[in-house]
């Protein structure tokens, strides 16, 4: 111990605890930088209309009757023509495999999943990350007046998912409560509803032979018996939250005639938390797959959309 004399170590410490703390402020400004674009590209940001649309051209599939051309057609005599739009549950978010970096269409998705099967060929495939119901509108413009069938997921991006997720389970605060309360508004409203209706008037405009497909979302969160998830706090409120979405956009997707595909069944048992999920866990290193569907997620999407009558 030494009187009358600074320890040199020591002062260097002091000095050093503000450059310290700037770099800390530095480092966590970064993440959160880079948490905002992330959730920006594949949670919330609109679709970017210089990639509204993957080209279909494609090879004749073995066991497929006729092939597909990626035309109007359809390609062979038995398939559909099939367009896809939507919102990142639509491009396949959460399944990797991505065709490209903007909207993340997935190879896994669901609209490539359905492509798969004989009786159906994807000619257009606009669905995008970050989708609203406006931008669903404008990718449209995609979907062949001879489309025979269209699926669309869309919905979330208007009421605020993007913000509810960040602000409840990745980086948690007090804000939480509102932003939950401001998206029960949102599905609750008029002009919601109207968003709704019009994205299934302009699909029909476009199509007007097709059946228009439109999906719900998976209740995301695992709970136990007790309808708690033993990680995240607000879980529960969300999956409360998220029925009342899927059954507002149940109402009005009926009531213009559209088909609704509740998923919230076929998920059960496989939230987060769960042995086996189907939906991705927030990770920083895989923040673009967060709280989206994993492959078996989307298997089961398509499944559900199987079970639609075509005819």
């Amino acid at each position: 111990m030494m009187f009358g004399r600074r320890d040199p170590l020591a002062a260097a410490s002091v000095e050093a605890a503000p450059e310290r703390r700037r770099r800390i402020a530095l480092v966590a400004a970064a993440l959160l930088a880079a948490l905002a674009l992330v959730l920006g590209a594949s949670l919330a940001a609109p679709a970017d209309s210089a990639h509204a649309a993957v080209p279909m051209a494609k090879p004749v599939k073995p066991g497929k009757p006729g092939g597909g051309n990626g035309g109007g057609s359809g390609g062979g005599t038995t398939e559909l023509a099939y367009a896809a739009v939507g919102d990142s549950f639509a491009s396949g978010v959460g399944a990797g495999s991505y065709l490209d970096t903007t909207c993340y269409r997935s190879t896994k998705s669901y609209p490539k999943l359905l492509d798969a099967d004989a009786d159906k060929a994807l000619v257009a495939f606009s669905a995008c990350s970050g989708s609203d119901t406006a931008d669903v509108i404008a990718q449209a413009a995609s979907v062949p007046s001879t489309a025979k069938l269209i699926t669309v997921t869309v919905g979330g991006n208007d009421v605020g998912f993007a913000d509810v997720m960040q602000n409840c389970f990745v980086l948690p605060n007090s804000s939480c409560a509102t932003h939950i309360a401001n998206g029960a508004a949102a599905v609750e409203s008029d002009a919601f509803a109207a968003s709704i209706t019009d994205v299934i008037t302009t699909l029909r405009t476009r199509a007007p032979a097709a059946k228009i497909v439109v999906t719900g979302y998976p209740l995301l969160f695992w709970e136990n018996a007790s309808g708690v998830n033993p990680k995240y706090t607000w879980a529960d409120e969300v999956n409360d939250e998220t029925v009342a979405l899927n059954d507002r956009i149940q109402s009005v997707a009926q009531s213009g005639g559209a088909v609704f595909v509740d998923v919230e069944g076929v998920f059960a048992g496989h939230g987060i938390g769960s042995s086996s999920p189907w939906i991705n866990d927030w990770r920083w290193l895989s923040q673009t797959n967060s709280f989206h569907p994993n492959a078996a997620g989307y298997v089961a999407y398509a499944n559900a959309i199987r079970a639609v009558p075509l005819s």
